[in-house]
């Protein structure tokens, strides 16, 4: 049954995959082939001046094009005229609305997309060109068709009266009224024989009125004919000014257009990644070439010891160790007694006395505390043998150092395991400061607590402790250091294989001691056994500010 619901419920699952790939490629493949074919893809590589170049070309052709239709457009009639415009409207706005509906949230900085954009501009350029040619055309077109009629009314005048003939024709009328004014000025008598013999009145008024209306209508006909002129004058003035037409140049549609695209944000980003990855190391080499040799030339720290010469064959010179294992035996002399931290006692004679001593130096209990050396078990018995090693650290190595009356040793308290110690005399721990020395603050290691003998210090250390002699000098790895003989030079020294270093294989600065004859204690493996993650990172902030403090 279980068998059967797993495959149906992976068979499911294949079958829903199925579904949203067939989706997809019905769906939405069409448009992102679309998007992102290879016209486009070329296209979004494009800088903003390569698309303010490509533009500009386009932008030349559409000028020769517009004034290549120039005189085809100067010879159409006013329904082709009416007719293109109306098209080229009805085309500007279309583009018009694609451009106002915009894209996508990359259209603003993506090449391709700036530049289909910019070319939708040229084309509204082009047809608010050619619309303007258009209607310059209609313009004179319809100034043509005015000349025409003006033309035409004008011809009805072709022959104006004249200004004299008109005078003459007034001139003749009045001459006309005259006479019939002094024919009416007769007697009755004299005017009924006239009129009644010869009809002379009704020759006077036939004349008058002749002479009168043909002297209106040359009047009449010359006003006509001088306001025809002049509407004729008029509408081919009209008629020349619309004909002083040309196709007007297109103008800058990039004006404005983003100065950044997605190559430009590409490209800058491919900067930024390498000089991301390059500023590391190029601080290192500066580091290692400028800041390192400097620091090698700062003062060394340097705990002279009052009253102690250490020499070549001092008997109170410090001398290396047995090499470290996993466990030591401690034989105590009359008169010594052995203290022991805590799950370090392995085992101890029947017969011995065993005590607890709260701290190991009750003038330093903050020192005690932090490394550790509280609630120690102190072992009292005269050739009593006790067994020293590391109950709960599989890693742990000890070692025992003699320290003879005289001499003395720097040595971080975290080291320290045991301590064998005259019962009447107590192990002096003595604490010096180097807060102004650039070594010290090089070495995160401000404060030196020394050691003065007459003593045995158990030390240990992950999978071993390491106790040799200076001699002319010795390097080694600042986590590593856990004590050296007293009145040594404790500095800093460069890394001494550069590539190492610059791939962060290896640190900048390496401790260094030198300048005696005493001895050097090294942690094999300081790092062994310890935690991973972030309390282990915590446990290391503790660790390099107990160590600053000298603990």
């Amino acid at each position: 049954m279980k068998a059967l619901l797993g495959w149906l419920g992976r068979t499911g699952v294949l079958y829903l995959a199925l579904c949203l790939a067939f989706a997809f490629y019905i769906l939405v493949w069409p448009r992102l082939a679309s998007e992102f074919s290879s016209e486009s893809l070329r296209q979004d590589t494009m800088s903003v001046a390569d698309i303010r170049d490509t533009i500009a070309q386009e932008r030349s052709q559409l000028e020769a094009d517009l004034r290549r239709r120039e005189a085809g457009i100067r010879e159409l009639g006013k329904e082709q005229l009416d007719t293109r415009i109306a098209a080229a409207r009805e085309q500007r706005a279309d583009l018009q609305r694609e451009l106002d509906e915009g894209g996508g949230l990359l259209d603003t900085v993506r090449p391709s997309r700036l530049l289909a954009a910019q070319r939708t501009r040229l084309q509204i350029a082009a047809l608010d060109a050619e619309l303007a040619a258009l209607t310059s055309a209609r313009e004179a077109k319809l100034s043509q068709i005015a000349v025409e009629a003006a033309d035409r009314q004008f011809d009805r005048y072709r022959r104006i009266p004249t200004e004299n003939a008109i005078t003459v024709s007034y001139r003749l009328c009045r001459e006309a009224e005259g006479r019939l004014a002094e024919f009416e000025r007769l007697n009755e008598v004299e005017q009924q024989a006239r009129d009644i013999f010869l009809r002379e009145r009704q020759q006077l008024e036939d004349r008058r009125d002749t002479r009168c209306e043909a002297a209106r209508t040359r009047a009449a006909r010359r006003e006509a004919g001088i306001a025809a002129r002049e509407r004729l004058a008029e509408a081919q003035r009209a008629y020349a000014a619309a004909q002083d037409w040309t196709t007007a140049p297109l103008g800058d549609t990039t004006e404005g257009m983003a100065d950044t695209t997605l190559r430009d944000v590409l490209v800058a980003a491919a900067w930024a990644l390498l000089g991301i990855l390059l500023t590391p190391y190029l601080i290192r080499a500066f580091l290692y070439y400028v800041v390192a040799p400097f620091a090698e030339r700062r003062r060394a720290i340097r705990i002279a010891v009052p009253g102690a010469e250490i020499g070549a064959g001092s008997s109170n010179r410090v001398a290396a160790a047995e090499q470290s294992r996993a466990s030591v035996a401690i034989t105590l002399a009359p008169g010594e007694e052995l203290l022991v931290r805590q799950g370090f006692l392995q085992s101890s004679p029947a017969g011995a006395e065993l005590r607890t001593k709260g701290m190991l130096d009750w003038k330093s209990p903050l020192t005690s505390f932090a490394s550790g050396m509280t609630f120690l078990t102190r072992v009292r018995g005269p050739e009593t043998t006790t067994v020293i090693s590391a109950d709960e650290d599989p890693f742990a190595e000890v070692t025992a150092i003699d320290l003879p009356a005289g001499a003395a040793m720097v040595l971080q308290p975290r080291a320290l395991a045991a301590v064998v110690q005259p019962q009447d005399r107590p192990l002096r721990i003595e604490s010096s400061w180097r807060i102004f020395n650039l070594n010290a603050w090089l070495t995160q290691q401000l404060r030196f607590l020394v050691f003065h003998g007459p003593a045995r210090l158990v030390v240990k250390g992950g999978r071993g402790v390491r106790v040799e002699p200076v001699d002319s000098g010795r390097r080694f790895g600042q986590d590593q250091l856990a004590g050296f003989s007293a009145d040594l030079s404790y500095s800093v020294a460069r890394n001494e294989t550069f590539v190492p270093y610059l791939l962060g294989r290896e640190p900048l600065l390496r401790d260094r001691v030198e300048g005696g004859s005493g001895v050097l204690v090294l942690e094999e493996a300081p790092h062994a056994g310890r935690r991973k993650g972030v309390r282990a990172g915590l446990e290391g902030m503790m660790d390099a500010g107990l160590k600053a403090f000298g603990i």
